[in-house]
Formats: structure tokens, C-alpha cells, sequence
């Protein structure tokens, strides 16, 4: 089956990628849509600098740290708040006005506040966080009571309480919770990048691919950012997973 499912999406990956090399073929204007070819020869050519590897990996790592940040938050509070009912009461206006705001509003306080090195850690923190809160807290919510109530009969530990009642009732959520947060950190960590310019960054080489119209570069850094994305979060979803086995 997982054979059936990878060939099936290769297949559909390849055909938007003719899709894509149709468009930019019918556009037939560089600077307007560049297409696959012209773009794995951008990626081809950037790959030979190794001032685009440390790109890629300072941005990955901001990203990864500020979304672990964001995760750690989320998964305390929301604890907290499932624990005692006034800190529920507390933060849930709290995530929903972090939740409503503008994204290009937080890159500019943190620019304000911490400067170019950071933004990009602080943007993802902020953009996680929500996710993981509503996430988790929802998971402990949906808790079947009467477990709960079997549990405190047989006085079960706090750790084999944790173990077999509340990790399989979150479990669900908290992959729910990686999968959006990951996409989300990344997209929001990059603009910050575009806009507030850390030098050795992907959201700096779009910005002066951008500057100099070059379309088929500025694709290029999208689909390495596009990746990286797409390992972290396989990773960290792989590593979840052990963990909760």
C-alpha cells in the first residue's frame, strides 16, 4: 500500500510540473514565470556557492528554534490551563488576539524590539504557540472522563495516568498540531526574513532575487524553503512518533 501511495503521489507531482513548464512555456516571459528547467539550473548554480548552504541552514535552524519554543509554551499553558480554570480563562483572549493579529505586525515589533537576528525566532515562536495551545488543550478536554474516574478509583500513578489515558487522547492533536505549526513557522519565519533582512538567509536571497528580477532564482530559494519544510517536519513528526510508542 505505502509503495501504491508514493508511486500515486510522484505521479502528481510530475504532473504539475508539466502544468508548470506548460504555463511558463504559454507566458513565455522569463522575468513573469520561470520554469522547472530554468529553475533546477538556478538551484543548480546556487548550490555551488557555500554561502547558500549556511543560508539555508541559518534559517532552518531559527525556525526549528523559535517553533520548538512556540511548542513548549503551548504544550505548558495549555496543561496549565486544562489544571486550573483561571489561567484557561486567562490566556484563551490572549491566543485569540495572537491568533487575529497580522503576521507582518509581529515581524515589525520584533524588529523593533530585538533587531534583524532575531526575527525570525520570534516571529515562529509567536506563530506556533496558538497552534499548539488550542491543540493540546483541546486534546486534554476530549479526555474520556470515566477513564479518568477508574483512574482515581485505582489511585493509578500520575505517570501511567499520562502514559495511557492522556498521551492516546492528545496524540492525534499533537500531530495535527506539528503539521500546521511546521508550514506556518516557515512561511511566517521567511517573510520576516524578507522583511527584515538577517544577512546569510533564505528570505534574503528571495528578496535579491527579487531586485534583480531574477524569477527563476527567487522560484529556486521557494523550493529549497519549500523542503526544508518538508524534512523538518517529516523529522520531527518521526521523532513524535517514536516517542509516543
Amino acid at each position: 500500500m505505502k509503495t501504491k501511495k508514493y508511486i500515486r503521489t510522484t505521479l502528481i507531482v510530475l504532473i504539475w510540473i508539466v502544468i508548470w513548464q506548460v504555463a511558463s512555456l504559454v507566458v513565455n516571459n522569463n522575468i513573469l514565470l520561470s520554469g522547472p528547467v530554468e529553475t533546477f539550473k538556478a538551484l543548480i548554480s546556487l548550490g555551488s556557492e557555500p554561502s547558500f548552504y549556511l543560508s539555508v541552514g541559518m534559517t532552518a535552524a531559527k525556525i526549528l528554534l523559535g517553533f520548538i519554543i512556540g511548542m513548549a509554551l503551548g504544550v505548558i499553558l495549555a496543561v496549565l490551563s486544562y489544571k486550573i480554570r483561571i489561567v484557561k480563562e486567562f490566556f484563551s483572549p490572549f491566543v485569540s488576539v495572537i491568533k487575529s493579529i497580522p503576521v507582518v505586525s509581529f515581524i515589525i515589533i520584533a524588529l523593533i524590539w530585538a533587531g534583524s537576528s532575531f526575527v525570525t525566532i520570534i516571529v515562529s515562536a509567536i506563530i506556533s504557540f496558538p497552534i499548539f495551545y488550542k491543540n493540546i488543550l483541546e486534546g486534554l478536554l476530549v479526555t474520556d472522563p470515566k477513564m479518568l474516574e477508574l483512574a482515581s478509583v485505582y489511585q493509578m500513578k500520575a505517570s501511567k495516568r499520562f502514559q495511557y489515558i492522556y498521551l492516546p487522547s492528545v496524540s492525534s492533536h499533537v500531530k495535527s498540531a506539528i503539521s500546521l505549526a511546521i508550514g506556518m513557522a516557515f512561511r511566517g519565519g521567511i517573510t520576516a526574513e524578507v522583511v527584515g533582512q538577517p544577512l546569510r538567509s533564505i528570505g534574503n536571497g528571495l528578496y535579491r532575487s527579487k531586485i534583480n528580477l531574477a524569477t527563476s532564482e527567487m522560484l529556486a530559494w521557494t523550493v529549497v524553503a519549500v523542503l526544508s519544510a518538508f524534512i523538518i517536519e517529516k523529522l520531527i513528526s518521526f521523532i513524535v512518533k517514536k516517542v509516543l510508542k
